[in-house]
């Protein structure tokens, strides 16, 4: 029936797209309420930086909200159809629930393609244009891991652990970094302090060099000397970078353990399992909503829809979030932090909707 697949694409993408700008015409109107004076005092034009700065805000606004949007939007659809007695009409002619799901399933799909586009090429180039920028909390490194410090980067580099200060990285030159060098046990061997470090031609000189060697406890100093070590200006450039606000491409890289970043690979695993799962959550919302529907469609109680859809999205929403923090910290596998929360609201949807079927 493409008519009926039209028809239901239409409600759902209308009242989608419908919550999506409220919710981030809101959020724009707040966080302008709080960076606006910024703003205006950071160019000469007033009114065109804060035009530029909604544009590079909203990339991250949006996909934020999209899951959320995705769940009001089936809610809203769903209850339209209750309340003009559509939905009976369109089981009563052989439409299943899984027809419903079945008949939205490009639409859906096709949001969370376009906010994996969103996240992978926009939200990571405007985040750092508002990192650069300086105006507003827009370090997601920093708000969203305690753990990572405020006034240096640490990475790991063979064995050894280097401290970069943030105010040092770009340009490829690093200055006042620090070296422990350590053996394959873990054990330090020697501090080494480095005045400067010049990235040419694919290769790093360190200047000014002032080694100590720990077991031994003497001093040396070096005027300058290669640094054989795999590091690029690329990787440099996303050391301070939440995962949250890089490419899948340059997350892969550190997840592989070939670039290492300030987290644990299992950190970066974690998110490049998240943003494959993220394509898929409009569905699983729309699919939730489609099963409590046959539930209180019989009552004709949209009110109880909405409270209980609600209750389980946001449930949702919490237990993955509570996963994707035990996935980051080594607790749960990365697969595992990323696509339990997703197969455990298909079982529930899916075990909901067996039954009404069934009976």
């Amino acid at each position: 029936m493409p008519m009926l697949t039209r028809y239901l694409t239409r409600l759902f993408l209308a009242r989608f797209l419908l919550v999506l700008v409220c919710a981030a015409a809101f959020v724009i109107g707040l966080d302008l309420m709080a960076n606006s004076d910024d703003v205006m005092a950071s160019r000469d034009n007033g009114a065109l930086a804060l035009v530029t700065y909604v544009a590079l805000r909203l990339p991250g606004i949006v996909s934020e909200f999209v899951k959320i949007a995705s769940l009001l939007g089936g809610l809203l659809t769903l209850t339209h159809l209750i309340r003009n007695s559509e939905l009976t009409a369109i089981w009563n002619v052989g439409v299943s629930q899984f027809g419903i799901v079945g008949r939205l399933i490009p639409v859906t799909l096709a949001i969370g393609a376009l906010q994996f586009a969103n996240d992978d090429q926009l939200v990571p180039k405007t985040s750092e244009r508002l990192r650069i920028w300086a105006v507003g909390e827009q370090d997601a490194g920093r708000s969203r891991n305690t753990i990572a410090p405020r006034s240096a980067t640490w990475i790991r580099v063979g064995e050894a652990i280097v401290r970069i200060p943030l105010g040092s990285i770009g340009d490829g030159q690093l200055r006042g970094i620090t070296i422990f060098e350590r053996d394959a046990g873990g054990e330090l061997l020697a501090r080494v302090d480095v005045t400067e470090a010049d990235y040419r031609d694919g290769v790093w000189r360190l200047k000014d060099i002032t080694r100590r060697e720990i077991p031994a406890n003497t001093v040396s100093w070096e005027a300058e000397r290669n640094w054989d070590v795999v590091l690029d200006l690329d990787t440099l450039k996303h050391l301070t970078t939440h995962p949250r606000n890089l490419p899948i491409s340059q997350v892969s890289r550190f997840a592989r353990g070939s670039e290492r970043g300030p987290w644990a690979p299992h950190h970066y695993q974690t998110w490049v399992q998240v943003k494959i799962a993220t394509v898929f959550t409009p569905l699983l919302m729309l699919m939730l909503t489609v099963a409590l529907a046959q539930r209180f469609q019989r009552t004709g109680h949209v009110e109880f829809l909405f409270i209980g859809g609600i209750g389980l999205g946001f449930g949702y929403f919490i237990f993955n979030g509570v996963s994707l923090a035990m996935g980051e910290v080594g607790l749960l596998p990365p697969a595992l932090a990323a696509w339990a929360p997703p197969g455990i609201v298909l079982a529930i949807a899916g075990s909901i909707a067996f039954w009404h079927e069934a009976h």
